[in-house]
C-alpha cells in the first residue's frame, strides 16, 4: 500500500495497480480486491485537496461518473461469482495493456461533440473492469488523457472519479457480502501507510525524473502481470 500511494503520489494514479497484483502472491484476488478500499479513499481525498485550484465543473465528467457507477457494480458482482484465476488473468491483461500503452507513446483524442457518449461508455467499460479487479486507473486515465485537459485539471479529475469508484467498489462488495470483517479492518489499517506514500510520493515529484521513474514502475509492472497471466493459465 505504501509502494502504490508512493506511485499514486507521482504519477496520480497506480495504488491498486501496484498494491493489488503484490497482494495477490499472498492472498487471493477476491480479498485483496475490497481491501483497496480504504487506502483509494484516502489517497483520493489528499489528491483533490491538492489540486482544488484547477476543479472542473462536474456537468463536464457527469457521464462517466454515471457509467463508473453502474459498471463498478456489474463488475463487483461478476467478481463474486467467477473462478479467481480469471479474475487474475484479466488484471494481468489489463495491466500488460497499460504497460504497452504507456511505453507507445500514442495519445487518443475526443471530439468534442461526442464526449457525452464516450463518457458513459469509457465509464461503464472501467467500472466493469474495475469492479472485477479493483483496478480502474489505467483506462479511466487513458480517457482522461484524451480529453487533453491541464495537468492539474487532470489530477483533480482522476481524484473525483477515483473516489467514486473506490466507494462505489466498498459499497457493491459489501451489498454482495463479499467484504468480510478481517478485510475491512485491514483496509482501514492500511489507510496510515497510505497516506504516508502519497505525500512521499507527491514530494518525490517534485525531485525525482517523473519519466524515469515512470519507466522503471512500469517495467516491474510487467513483469508482475506476466506472472499473473502466466498463473492464470496454469504455466507457472
Amino acid at each position: 500500500f505504501f509502494l502504490g500511494s508512493l506511485v499514486k503520489g507521482v504519477a496520480g494514479i497506480g495504488l491498486p495497480l501496484v498494491a493489488i497484483p503484490i497482494l495477490t502472491f499472498a492472498m487471493d484476488v477476491r480479498d485483496a480486491t475490497p481491501m483497496i478500499v480504504g487506502p483509494a479513499i484516502v489517497t483520493n481525498v489528499f489528491q483533490i485537496i491538492e489540486t482544488r485550484r484547477a476543479r472542473l465543473k462536474y456537468i463536464q465528467i457527469a457521464p462517466i461518473m454515471f457509467g463508473l457507477i453502474v459498471g463498478t457494480f456489474c463488475g463487483a458482482f461478476i467478481a463474486v461469482s467467477v473462478d479467481p484465476n480469471v479474475m487474475v488473468g484479466i488484471l494481468g491483461f489489463v495491466i500488460l495493456a497499460f504497460v504497452a500503452f504507456s511505453f507507445s507513446g500514442f495519445m487518443p483524442s475526443v471530439p468534442q461533440n461526442g464526449r457525452g457518449t464516450m463518457g458513459l461508455a469509457a465509464g461503464t467499460g472501467t467500472g466493469l473492469i474495475g469492479g472485477m479487479t479493483g483496478v480502474f486507473g489505467p483506462v479511466l486515465a487513458i480517457y482522461t488523457l484524451a480529453l487533453k485537459m491541464p495537468k492539474d485539471a487532470f489530477v483533480w479529475a482522476m481524484g473525483v472519479l477515483l473516489l467514486l469508484a473506490s466507494t462505489g467498489l466498498g459499497i457493491s462488495y459489501a451489498s454482495l457480502g463479499a467484504f468480510p470483517l478481517w478485510v475491512l479492518i485491514a483496509s482501514f489499517g492500511a489507510m496510515l501507510p497510505s497516506y504516508v506514500g502519497i505525500v512521499a510520493g507527491t514530494r518525490l515529484r517534485k525531485i525525482v525524473s517523473e519519466r524515469l521513474f515512470r519507466n522503471v514502475v512500469l517495467c516491474i509492472l510487467g513483469i508482475i502481470a506476466l506472472k499473473h497471466v502466466a498463473s492464470s493459465f496454469g504455466i507457472i
